[in-house]
């Protein structure tokens, strides 16, 4: 998959299920906001009713969807969104840097197995892989991108 644009329609389908998935844990509750690792504040939050936890994980989930809004006009979807280029070169490195912290979890799976969660190495591998593909997208559709 060295298309750009495939690449990219790519990373904005992940968005769009990241986006997705945020809408979830609004509507499962505590039970999800601690799973996904919310922390221990915003879950008992969520398990007071408050209205802090579901307002702040729609805002993330709307920021997320506006990832991949970027990522599918890079692709050529539809239109060109205003400032194009740089917004996916930072939409890439912002997954880029969340995914980076793998290796770290990796060597803390090798010394303590029963410390560390899959579930955390697997949003690592999602994160970065999604990131590359945002930038090598970009890179590959650089003229599209940057010059149109």
């Amino acid at each position: 998959m060295h298309n750009a644009a495939d690449l990219l329609t790519f990373s904005g389908i992940v968005c769009f299920l990241i986006a997705i998935l945020h809408i979830v844990i609004i509507v499962v509750g505590p039970k999800a906001y601690r799973y996904f690792g919310a922390g221990e504040d915003l879950t008992s939050l969520a398990e007071k009713h408050s209205v802090i936890p579901p307002l702040l994980t729609a805002f993330i989930a709307t920021v997320i969807a506006t990832f991949g809004l970027y990522a599918f006009s890079g692709a050529g979807k539809f239109t060109r969104l205003p400032l194009l280029g740089p917004v996916l070169i930072i939409i890439g490195t912002i997954f880029s840097i969340r995914g980076l912290i793998l290796p770290v979890q990796l060597f803390n799976l090798l010394k303590n197995p029963h410390r560390t969660e899959t579930k955390e190495i697997i949003f690592s591998v999602i994160a970065l892989l999604t990131g590359i593909c945002l930038l090598y997208g970009t890179v590959l559709n650089w003229d599209f991108i940057f010059i149109s």
